[in-house]
């Protein structure tokens, strides 16, 4: 709206205070109506999949702004911005209060099964600084051969994308075990 990212501290204070006037109108219809309206912020992937579709549909394929798959929705940093882990935690703490309904923010981690001391030090950060975080990382099983680091994501060769173990060839899904995601609080 500002042709800034929220991150900018030009459009910061703009971006709070839309998600404060969104708050102001739950609290105002909900004294109207008695009947409890809330914000919710989220990067909930099944919708922002399809948003995405329906605009690429409906606009067509733009460059920076529907070339993906997703969209980036509610308060989040975009995938794109240069930020570390705990700034961005840091800053989207501050729009997760202003999502009374529920918030969730994430930050994409490397396989961090042989650095626990990182994992606990950024769940300390989650925990003193903001409501609700998890950690996506990758955490594969291979049933086939018992690969136990990342699962690939390949092009079959007719243009559809399927899940490849690199060290054994599998590609039967059903004797994978896939994890992306490391959700809650500790």
């Amino acid at each position: 709206m500002t042709g800034k990212s929220h991150t900018d501290p030009a459009a910061k204070e703009f971006a709070l205070s839309v998600m404060q006037y969104m708050n102001d109108k739950c609290a105002a219809w909900k004294a109207a109506e008695d009947i409890d309206y809330s914000l919710y912020g989220t990067p909930i992937e099944s919708t922002t999949y399809k948003f995405a579709k329906c605009l690429q549909n409906r606009f067509g394929v733009i460059p920076g702004i529907t070339d993906k798959g997703y969209i980036t929705n509610s308060y989040h940093v975009h995938v794109s911005e240069p930020i570390n882990a705990f700034t961005k935690l840091k800053f989207e703490a501050e729009f997760q209060r202003l999502s009374p309904g529920g918030a969730i923010s994430y930050i994409e981690v490397a396989n961090l099964s042989d650095n626990i001391p990182a994992v606990l030090t950024v769940m300390r950060y989650i925990y003193d600084n903001i409501m609700y975080a998890e950690l996506n990382t990758k955490s594969d099983y291979c049933q086939v051969c018992g690969w136990d680091k990342e699962i690939e994501i390949v092009d079959d060769g007719r243009g559809k994308l399927i899940w490849k173990c690199p060290n054994c060839g599998n590609t039967d899904k059903s004797k994978m075990n896939i994890a992306r995601r490391t959700c809650g609080r500790p």
